[in-house]
């Protein structure tokens, strides 16, 4: 065997146990070329991520990150790629599954002959769980006021650090991880001569230590810390790192000389509060002490509750909630504030409010204070407010009620027994009536516990009231609830005996065969009214939706890559959200056509007949002159509705080829005439009846407009309208 093929056999063995390698390691290898595409990637990618190497290979390496950290990673391998220096860095990537990871990558350059980097090599590490299990530390430590860190022996570098370390000492995190030594600069010097003394030496020897310190980083405030640091020894036993937790001790510590001061001055303040104070034992919760106002408060002196428990002098029923209350204040020590009943004396009900405080002496519970406060007077005053308040929701209620029903009372009898049952159910009253009587004439003598409210006149000349008899007097916002229910019906009453007049004259029109004009202006001006408010409704509500969601998915075609056959689905799902935004806006258009009003009749009919030539398979002729005065808005939209049905008949009827139509204006009338060759009709057939057709419409349009209409037509003869409105409707 040659020196060469020992050299080629040598090199096959290197490169399988490299393959072999790579293959089986836990961590991720990416080889990537200058330009960002994965010309390499082991196995362990697929279990990490989800991708297949073959989807993963010949792809942009940066499109799995995360939109958030692709440029930076970008501007990193740039630079192992430029400087030809090692990187290492750490972003998210998206998995197949579209789950969030964090990974951390040691990025080398490969060289080739000519000292050029051909390629970068990647090796990637999956730290999910490391990530998450440190955020979690981090909202423990915040929650805890806590900072906890790991360095070296001399305190040169962190090898972690909380970022809850920048809130307890007040130092940038990025001061705190380049320049520990500064941590020292916010430490009370005398303490940190100790810290930098004997502490020191104590760690050197490997020792735990626990100290605590002052911060004078916040000015005008002193705050405390607990250093707690335990030495990490090797297996030879050197130290190999120091792992530490600082402590917010600022607020105990203020506890502790708080108390010591207040124990100073307890004596004169428990026995000269104006407010009952006391102490009792942890233990069965017997009374140590008590002033004098708390005597005065639950009526026992002082030699009666010494050795007695505090829950005896309590209501029953709220033993327990008090001694929950206790048991959580010794659990936790802290104040709690709670709301009791004395035992009762005689018919007297006292209720006080207790603020229970642990007593602490050198750290320990000792005891618990009690503050109590008289609030009989507060809470009953509280009641009283609350039932007035609950009382008035209900009134308002039954006014908002009561204002709605008389929306829909059409008859004078209708308001009255509204007015009888509204009145019984909200006033309690044991008798209510409407009374009548005649103008000028003095009313009856009114009975104990009784009242009459003027309610309003009839035609007849009587007056009209409402009469209640009252079980007690009214409270004032009753009072004012019925001036407003009263006032309501006055305003409906003399409108209801008009409405009444009115319907019954209408109904003798309608009996007798005739129609006022004036109504049919009213109900097409309703109509009109009602066609632009649903119009205005699917512009501005369904339509803009239909956008809105087309715009979503044509960007999500033009931003994702889909496969074939679900960008066909998606394109066809857009094909129909513009159908469907086209169809509203024609139906937006018919209903309201827009600047009909500000084009005139003249340009607004050719814009319709435009459009309508579009789809007609028939020629549309239209001849018109602009008017030389200015049309109403009823006019205006009558004759345009006008064209607008004679177009529908013709589409769905006439079978034509052929449609003209003529708009003149002379001073005294507008006309307009209609004609096409179609099949035809016999009109004497129909009886004068043509609403499936829709020309009954046209005929009370033109009524309406105080014009006249003229149908001719006959089988295969077309169907040609001639009608004429006058300049000035009466």
């Amino acid at each position: 065997m040659t020196n060469d093929q020992s050299l080629q056999l040598n090199d096959k063995a290197m490169f399988e146990m490299y393959r072999i390698i790579a293959e089986n390691t836990m961590d991720s290898i990416v080889v990537v070329d200058n330009d960002a595409i994965v010309r390499f990637v082991s196995p362990s990618l697929t279990e990490m991520t989800g991708y297949s190497l073959k989807e993963y290979e010949g792809m942009d390496a940066f499109n799995i990150l995360h939109p958030d950290d692709r440029e930076r990673v970008r501007g990193e391998h740039a630079k192992a790629v430029g400087d030809g220096c090692n990187v290492d860095t750490s972003y998210r990537i998206i998995d197949a599954d579209g789950r969030v990871l964090f990974v951390e990558a040691r990025v080398r350059p490969v060289l080739d002959e000519t000292g050029h980097v051909k390629y970068v090599v990647a090796v990637a590490r999956d730290v999910t769980e490391r990530k998450q299990a440190e955020r979690l530390l981090e909202q423990i430590l915040s929650n805890t006021n806590a900072a906890v860190f790991s360095t070296d022996q001399h305190f040169s570098r962190y090898t972690f650090c909380s970022e809850s370390m920048e809130k307890i000492s007040g130092l940038p995190m990025n001061v705190i991880r380049e320049h520990p030594i500064r941590l020292h600069d916010h430490i009370h010097p005398d303490d940190n001569d100790a810290l930098m003394g004997e502490v020191k030496e104590r760690l050197d020897q490997g020792l735990s230590v626990t100290r605590n310190f002052r911060w004078i980083h916040h000015k005008d405030e002193e705050r405390w810390g607990r250093l707690i640091i335990h030495p990490y020894l090797n297996s030879e036993g050197s130290i190999e790192r120091l792992d530490g937790i600082i402590l917010d001790m600022t607020e105990k510590i203020r506890s502790d000389l708080a108390l010591e001061e207040s124990e100073q001055r307890y004596k004169s303040l428990f026995e000269n509060n104006f407010d009952g104070v006391f102490s009792m034992e942890l233990s069965g919760f017997y009374f140590v002490g008590a002033n004098r106002s708390f005597e005065e408060i639950v009526g026992v002196e002082m030699d009666q509750l010494i050795d007695r428990c505090f829950l005896g002098i309590l209501h029953d029923e709220d033993h327990a909630e008090v001694y929950a209350a206790l048991v959580q204040v010794m659990q936790l020590g802290l104040s709690r504030d709670i709301e009791c009943r004395l035992a009762q004396r005689g018919n007297a009900e006292k209720i006080v409010s207790i603020t229970f405080v642990p007593i602490i002496v050198a750290g320990k519970l000792n005891g618990i204070h009690g503050i109590v406060k008289d609030i009989t007077k507060r809470k009953q005053e509280e009641r009283e407010l609350i039932q007035s308040e609950e009382r008035y929701k209900h009134l308002q209620q039954s006014l908002n009620r009561f204002a709605g029903d008389l929306a829909r009372v059409m008859k004078v009898a209708d308001l009255e027994r509204r007015l009888l049952d509204e009145v019984g159910a909200v006033l309690r009253v044991s008798d209510a009536s409407i009374e009548e009587v005649p103008q000028g004439e003095e009313l009856p003598a009114a009975q104990a516990g009784e009242m009459r409210v003027k309610i309003g006149e009839k035609a007849q000349g009587m007056a009209v009231y409402l009469r209640i008899a009252l079980n007690q007097g009214l409270q004032k916002i009753e009072e004012e609830w019925l001036d407003t229910a009263v006032h309501y019906v006055t305003i409906l009453y003399d409108n209801l005996q008009f409405i009444e007049d009115l319907m019954q004259r209408m109904e003798a029109m309608v009996e007798g065969g005739e129609t006022p004009r004036w109504m049919l202006r009213l109900l097409f001006s309703l109509s009109e009214k009602e066609r632009a408010s649903l119009s205005s409704d699917l512009h501005d509500a369904v339509l803009q939706d239909l956008i809105i969601w087309y715009r979503k998915l044509e960007s999500l075609r033009s931003t994702t890559s889909l496969d074939h056959r679900t960008d066909q689905e998606l394109k066809r799902i857009e094909e129909g959200l513009l159908d469907a935004i086209h169809q509203i806006r024609i139906t937006c258009n018919e209903l309201r056509p827009p600047f009909l009003l500000k084009m005139g009749l003249v340009e607004s009919v050719k814009s319709l007949l435009a459009y309508a030539r579009m789809f007609a398979n028939y020629e549309i002729e239209f001849v018109a002159e602009e008017p030389s005065y200015t049309l109403s808005e009823d006019q205006i939209l009558g004759l345009y509705r006008i064209v607008q049905e004679l177009l529908n008949n013709a589409n769905k009827h006439a079978m034509a080829t052929k449609v003209a139509m003529e708009l003149a204006f002379t001073e005294d009338e507008v006309r307009f005439t209609y004609s096409d060759n179609g099949v035809g009709m016999d009109l004497s057939a129909f009886g004068g009846s043509f609403q499936h057709m829709g020309i009954a419409g046209i005929e009370k349009r033109v009524l309406s407009l105080d014009g006249k209409v003229e149908l001719t037509s006959s089988p295969n003869a077309g169907f040609h309208v001639h009608l004429r409105i006058p300049t000035n409707i009466k």
